[in-house]
């Protein structure tokens, strides 16, 4: 089959001619019908993710099942969403659903080969079937980005009449959280660039196109929760945003050297900046339920698989709005 191979950090993605992986007890081969490019692939690329060379990055992906070992209860034919990693099921964090805190968790692309492949061999456990409406592009990163998303909003408490505010409201996590906030009752504020606030606002109740979009925020009410997709760059602002006692779901992480933060601005709103990782596998089948019910939109561009590349290392300096989802045949 084919797969990029990654060897080392910012090496060349090489499309290479790999043996086919074979189904194993508990385990499925899945054909890779779409993956998507996150940029936790261009920072594992660029070596700043502790990667295991050589590897097939890529840990978003959606396709179908060709292949089932013993003990595993899809069977071809089944389409599947797969989690961003494998789970023991048996440590203390798997028991109490909290697989992404697993001690013995794999990441695909990262610990195991991943998704830029044609094929993917993976533990049955990270599947999640998905609904018949529901196509491969968009249920190829509901893992990633909607379930993690999912997650944020249930551990922030977002409910019916809050004000939630989204940072970089136009990368792949920004525009479908401010879809999930209003899913979850919540009116909802985008931060993006002035280039691509038109396309935002189809999805926010406001968009603010300002780097200093505190004062703004404030002027609406102040935000009961910010989605933090951005991370550092971004941080000061979003706990200015808030009301006191509010809630900063950090998710996102662009640049990942040590950021500078007035502890005073936490100290003295009593702000609770609450870190989301991943989702659960019910945080994935709850984000698939909400595309198959449309309350959810995906926002993606496909691409073929020969843009892998340039897609990867184009991350800092792409334009797109959503999602860059790579289809296979």
């Amino acid at each position: 089959m084919k797969a990029y191979l990654l060897r080392q950090p910012r090496g060349e993605l090489e499309l290479s001619e790999v043996e086919k992986p074979r189904a194993a007890p508990g385990r499925a081969v899945v054909k890779v019908k779409a993956f998507g490019i996150c940029y936790r692939d261009y920072l594992s690329w660029a070596g700043w993710q502790r990667v295991k060379f050589p590897t097939v990055p890529g840990h978003e992906f959606a396709g179908i099942v060709v292949e089932v070992g013993d003990g595993v209860e899809l069977g071809p034919g089944d389409r599947v969403a797969g989690m961003m990693f494998e789970y023991c099921g048996e440590c203390e964090y798997c028991k109490s659903g909290r697989e992404y805190l697993c001690k013995n968790k794999r990441v695909f692309g990262e610990d195991i080969w991943g998704a830029y492949a044609e094929y993917i061999s993976v533990d049955a456990k990270s599947l999640v079937k998905i609904p018949d409406n529901v196509d491969f592009a968009a249920a190829s990163f509901a893992a990633c980005v909607l379930s993690t998303v999912v997650r944020a909003v249930k551990k922030t408490g977002v409910r019916q009449g809050y004000l939630v505010a989204v940072t970089g409201a136009s990368g792949g996590v920004g525009i479908h959280a401010l879809q999930i906030a209003k899913a979850y009752g919540a009116r909802t504020v985008a931060i993006t660039k002035p280039q691509k606030a038109e396309l935002v606002s189809k999805f926010a109740d406001y968009v603010i196109t300002s780097q200093e979009f505190a004062e703004e925020v404030k002027r609406l009410g102040y935000a009961d929760v910010v989605v933090e997709t951005v991370g550092g760059p971004t941080l000061e602002q979003s706990a200015r945003s808030l009301k006191p006692g509010g809630k900063i779901a950090l998710i996102g992480n662009v640049d990942p050297n040590p950021a500078l933060i007035k502890l005073g601005l936490f100290i003295l709103k009593e702000i609770d900046v609450l870190p989301v990782l991943q989702g659960s596998r019910s945080d994935l089948a709850e984000a698939l339920r909400l595309l198959s019910e449309g309350k959810v939109r995906a926002v993606y561009t496909a691409f073929s698989f020969d843009r892998v590349p340039e897609l990867v290392k184009g991350m800092p300096q792409s334009r797109h709005v959503g999602r860059q989802v790579v289809m296979l045949d």
